[in-house]
């Protein structure tokens, strides 16, 4: 395999053994870095990267070469990048999460982005660049980067990429297929890093900038200067080599530290075979040494297309809710971060995520409502794609106490419940038997239901009583109306006890209503028994005034019924 190295970081690796079998390795300055193969020539060299095989003159001379025939393999050649023909190269956009800007305009997949673009990224969003070599480069969330350099060697396809992240982070996986690179860097405002390997980290902010390998070997260079500066003309201070395993960081002095082993990867608790819904719970064991932890959700395992990031803050941190997440197969990552603000190694797991057949949309009982009766009836929004439901009801939200699943060939059911407070949900069933995520959790109560009132006339007064039960301890409020609606009151009283006498009105038809309820509290219409009709007749009265009978009832007194 050919392998590849960073540009201004290539001296660095001068003194170390390199494989026989090298080919295109990276840039350092001005020129392009070829680590010689068996059987090369200057003449076959010039003609493959040249603009004319004529310019092995050129490399005789610049690179101190004896016999143009006979070059020792491992060796390092130099070629200038002026004598390199080039022609513009495009990144095509491959995914994008969120509101991501290029140049000021919406970036969508599939269009293809220039040299000289500029990239916002923002909180929640993402977007992965695709070079034409197939590397890959994804912007994670708060970012912002230029892309300062990006075309091909016209002879050979090798990329020539320069990017530039003013703040933010980049995660990338240069030449996945092995043919090394003309020139891969990332730099910040205070870091130059240039590719040996094929996966490494940047990020960059107001304490400094970061960079973590995960692959192969990177060098590293802290520049110093205005940082309007062009890198190219940065003087470098400092530099280090930096394999795999290891991050290092530039303050924003300009100091470089010491490369720093990476944390190891968290023990994932690995998600349920199926997650059914867009969100679920990550959950992982703590790392000795961490601060906080990144957690990342991709489309592939290679985690360059983000659906979700996230950071739990706190060394103890272990879990973390993912949300908003598309249906397929996805990737969990979490990694650890140190003291440094290096992101180490990461744990990942597949997760299988069902978003279909979708939840039905609830309807009743509402939110918070209240229902006064023995028997609840709910009821939901048809899912066309839907075989059947299944509604679910339990005394707590996490649907662990008393929890029943009840099947429904409709949108609707019926479920006899005590009084108490209570959570529904319900999700539909594909005609394979496969079911969707649940709705959202709906609370709800249910109170006794009302007490049924019933009357006694004895032509002096309404004797109204009615049987006592549960929730009676604040008492009862009783109606009596001249319409059903109980617009127009009558008598509106309340009684710590199951009786009340209220003064006979006038002869003709009434109703009267009862609730259970606190003093000084107007009860929900809905907790009254259902209105009673009644009908108070005219009295005949003796001498001494005691009623005598009239009308359908032997003491003159009133009927009650239901209306």
């Amino acid at each position: 395999m050919r392998k590849v190295i960073g540009g201004a970081a290539l001296a660095l690796l001068a003194g170390m053994a390199v494989p026989a079998h090298a080919g295109p390795a990276g840039a350092e300055g001005a020129d392009f870095i070829y680590l010689v193969e068996p059987g090369d020539t200057l003449i076959g060299l010039a003609s493959r990267y040249m603009a004319s095989e004529q310019g092995w003159r050129t490399l005789q001379r610049l690179n101190g070469v004896a016999d143009p025939y006979r070059l020792v393999p491992g060796s390092r050649l130099r070629i200038p990048l002026s004598q390199i023909p080039e022609q513009a190269a495009s990144a095509r956009v491959v995914h994008v999460a969120g509101a991501v800007r290029a140049n000021g305009r919406p970036v969508q997949a599939g269009m293809t982005l220039d040299e000289t673009t500029r990239i916002e990224t923002p909180a929640g969003g993402s977007v992965t660049l695709e070079l034409p070599d197939r590397s890959r480069v994804t912007v994670p969330p708060a970012t912002t980067l230029s892309v300062s350099r990006l075309r091909m060697f016209a002879r050979s396809g090798l990329t020539d990429t320069v990017i530039r992240i003013e703040k933010g982070a980049a995660d990338t996986r240069v030449a996945p297929q092995g043919g090394g690179v003309g020139r891969f860097e990332l730099h910040t405002p205070m870091m130059v890093t240039g590719v040996r390997g094929t996966r490494y980290r940047v990020s960059a902010d107001t304490a400094g900038s970061r960079s973590e390998v995960l692959e192969g070997r990177v060098g590293v260079s802290a520049a110093r200067g205005a940082r309007a500066r062009p890198a190219a003309e940065r003087a470098m201070t400092a530099a280090a080599s930096v394999g795999a395993g290891y991050g290092i960081g530039v303050s924003a002095g300009g100091k470089l530290s010491q490369p720093v082993a990476l944390l190891p990867a968290p023990a994932l608790l690995p998600p349920a075979d199926t997650v059914l819904g867009p969100s679920f719970e990550a959950v992982w064991q703590p790392v000795p040494g961490a601060t906080a932890y990144r957690v990342l959700v991709a489309r592939d395992a290679a985690l360059s297309e983000l659906v979700w990031t996230g950071t739990a803050s706190g060394a103890t941190a272990t879990t973390a809710r993912v949300d908003g997440l598309p249906e397929g197969t996805l990737y969990l990552s979490v990694s650890a971060i140190d003291k440094h603000q290096l992101t180490g190694h990461d744990a990942q797991a597949p997760v299988s995520v069902r978003l279909n057949p979708p939840a039905p949309f609830t309807q009743q009982p509402a939110a918070d409502a209240v229902r006064y009766a023995e028997a609840v009836a709910f009821e939901w929004a048809t899912v066309p794609s839907a075989a059947r439901y299944e509604l679910a009801l339990a005394a707590d939200s996490a649907f662990t106490r008393d929890a029943v699943v009840q099947a429904a060939s409709e949108p609707a059911a019926t479920q006899a419940l005590v009084p108490g407070r209570w959570w529904w949900r319900v999700r539909s069933v594909d005609a394979a038997g496969r079911p969707g995520p649940w709705s959202d959790a709906v609370p709800f109560s249910v109170e006794p239901k009302p007490p049924v009132p019933t009357l006694q006339d004895d032509g002096g007064a309404l004797h109204i009583g009615w049987p006592e039960g549960s929730g009676a301890g604040a008492g009862y409020r009783v109606q009596v109306s001249a319409d059903a609606g109980f617009a127009t009151l009558l008598a509106d009283e309340h009684t710590t006890t199951n009786a009340i006498d209220l003064p006979r009105p006038a002869p003709g038809v009434y109703f009267i209503r009862v609730a259970r309820a606190a003093p000084g509290v107007t009860p929900d219409p809905a907790a009254f028994s259902a209105p009673q009709r009644i009908e108070v007749n005219a009295l005949l009265r003796d001498s001494q005034g005691g009623a005598i009978g009239s009308g359908d009832r032997p003491d003159g007194g009133g009927r009650i019924r239901l209306n």
